[in-house]
């Protein structure tokens, strides 16, 4: 990778076009296998869901819990909405771990 370059005030308003010094897909190397692509994939991906799930669910449970609390008339209780969204984000962290081993296993047996 090129070092990264700082613009100066005019470099940065001028009307010249940058060019890019890879392409934006540098996992597509033409020498790495199926197998490195798709542990590239997985390994940038499936991170993601759990962090997602978390977010979705908290933020879905907290609307749900404040509502109630509102109606109730009481103040707004974030804990359980909290709670239930960890809970849920680890078991999908745990989910994603075994997908990812699974499918090194499948790459272990398919090599042999």
């Amino acid at each position: 990778m090129d070092p990264i370059h700082i613009l100066t005030s005019e470099q940065a308003s001028s009307d010249q076009t940058l060019a890019a010094s890879e392409p934006l897909l540098y996992w597509s190397k033409p020498d790495a296998t199926r197998e490195q692509h798709a542990r590239r994939f997985l390994k940038v991906l499936l991170p993601s869901i759990p962090l997602i799930a978390f977010s979705v669910d908290f933020l879905y449970a907290y609307i749900a819990q404040a509502s109630a609390d509102l109606a109730a008339n009481r103040p707004i209780n974030a804990e359980r909405p909290f709670f239930g969204a960890l809970l849920l984000a680890l078991v999908m962290s745990l989910l994603c771990i075994f997908i990812y081993h699974g499918v090194l296993k499948i790459f272990a047996e398919n090599q042999s």
